[in-house]
């Protein structure tokens, strides 16, 4: 195989499947990239499906802190019904417990003791997609786990209603059903960063190529829970100022480091729905057009 300047930037996304099996047999798969598998960038994010009944089997098992924000997010793998997620999980928050039953992100600030998680009701597998901002996971237990938090943070403010809208997409291959959060009225986040579900074929933009002034990833997933390293679909990116194309078909993640030239992204070909994040080390998605829009 030949030699490529950008191909270091595309990482297959690698599972693991949980060492328990479900009654029926079914496993859990969850795939996680930090700083060390992104080029060094200042990123951890973790993505897996969930459909099992009770505690999550992880190091979220009890009340625990991070020196740095974090977001949860927690999607629904149903593209006729975006706003579903099909279970009902509860998450502890300091002394609070929140249920989760509908499509969410969790913003959790430096410091804020969190877990443990518990799938309450599961009617259907859902997915699940930590983003946090640091290239290096860091935990520490809770000095109070198990007791009562005390905090100046109202912790029902940091569970929001995850909405997808739909794009009315006519052609070309962007989302279908899209939610973006960003961080610029948190302090310390660092962050903006989209779930959407995708199934149009052709470019996803008609400006391109672009630039960023800030890292980013983009990481494409599959949508069903029983076999993760299936995608469902086929894209091309162009990267640099010479463009060099890359094509893939499993789930993966690029990184697009600040200021490196990239797009058009091409859908070529999609068998499934997939799901897609744009996950952006800004507060707000800046980007500087380079193509000239199509008349």
């Amino acid at each position: 195989m030949a030699a490529t300047k950008y191909g270091n930037l595309l990482k297959k996304l690698k599972y693991e499947a949980s060492e328990v099996k479900s009654k029926a047999g079914a496993a859990e798969y969850m795939t996680m990239a930090g700083g060390v598998d992104l080029e060094g960038i200042n990123l951890s994010f973790a993505w897996g499906y969930r459909h099992w009944l009770g505690g999550w089997g992880s190091d979220g098992g009890f009340g625990h802190t991070h020196p740095y924000g974090e977001c949860l997010l927690f999607t629904g793998l149903e593209y006729a019904r975006p706003d579903y997620l099909g279970a009902e999980i509860e998450l502890a928050l300091g002394s609070e417990k929140h249920l989760i039953d509908s499509p969410a992100i969790v913003v959790l600030p430096a410091g804020v003791p969190h877990c443990p998680l518990t799938s309450k009701k599961v009617a259907r597998p859902f997915g699940f997609l930590a983003v946090s901002l640091s290239g290096e996971h860091k935990i520490a237990k809770s000095p109070r786990a198990g007791k009562p938090e005390q905090s100046d943070i109202k912790t029902g403010e940091l569970v929001q209603k995850m909405e997808l809208r739909d794009t009315k997409r006519k052609s070309g291959g962007n989302a279908d059903f899209i939610s973006w959060w960003n961080g610029k009225d948190r302090e310390g986040f660092n962050l903006n960063f989209t779930w959407a579900f995708h199934t149009g074929l052709g470019a996803w933009h008609d400006r391109d190529p672009h630039v960023h002034p800030n890292d980013e990833c983009l990481v494409f997933m599959g949508l069903d829970p029983g076999r993760p390293d299936y995608l469902g679909a086929e894209l091309e990116i162009a990267m640099g100022k010479d463009p060099e194309i890359h094509v893939f078909d499993t789930p993966t993640a690029v990184v697009i480091p600040a200021g490196l030239v990239h797009c058009p992204l091409v859908t070529s070909r999609v068998d499934k729905p997939y799901g897609f994040s744009a996950i952006s080390l800004n507060t707000a998605h800046e980007t500087t057009w380079l193509g000239k829009a199509s008349s």
